[in-house]
């Protein structure tokens, strides 16, 4: 019998990505974040960046809200800078905000990746799916796997060969 799911998962939150939002132009410069789902708007965020950190302003329940949270960056190997966001709950350097009521890191609202709610066969299957998504195909488990696609490299796909056939035995050895 399998455990009952008790935390939320990242997947059901809105997800704020610093390298977005620094592609973007975001942490230097103001704009507007739309999350949808399907073609219903889910939440509308104002972003203001000033190079130090962002402001986030939205509105939940009829009540606007403000945000700053803080940037901080780290020199590259071969030159240039990776932007991380300071979480505003722990301070932790981090590439990932997730919204409930305010933006912190998934450590501080305890979410877990929907993998991890996987059991191991299905986690087989999974992978299985991604790589066949990889090659070019579908997740559909019936159809034989694609070819090569052209612009790939030949170790590339004996990679993700071995890797399907990996999680094939990995779901044939667990029995039914």
């Amino acid at each position: 019998m399998a455990r009952e799911a008790t935390h939320a998962t990242c997947e059901s939150h809105h997800r704020l990505d610093v390298h977005a939002l620094a592609r973007d132009g975001l942490l230097t410069g103001t704009g507007t974040i739309t999350w949808t789902h399907g073609d219903r708007v889910t939440r509308r965020m104002s972003v203001s960046g000033d190079g130090d950190g962002i402001t986030l302003t939205y509105v939940i329940n009829d009540q606007e809200i403000k945000q700053r949270v803080p940037i901080t960056k780290t020199a590259v190997h071969l030159g240039g800078y990776r932007f991380w966001f300071l979480c505003p709950g722990c301070d932790r350097r981090i590439g990932l905000l997730y919204g409930g009521h305010l933006f912190r890191c998934r450590h501080c609202l305890n979410l877990r990746y929907a993998s991890q709610r996987e059991t191991p066969r299905f986690r087989a299957i999974s992978r299985i799916q991604r790589v066949r998504q990889k090659l070019g195909g579908t997740a559909d488990l019936l159809q034989p796997r694609p070819l090569r696609p052209r612009y790939m490299h030949h170790r590339t796909y004996d990679r993700l060969v071995r890797e399907e056939a990996e999680a094939w035995q990995a779901y044939a050895s667990m029995g039914p």
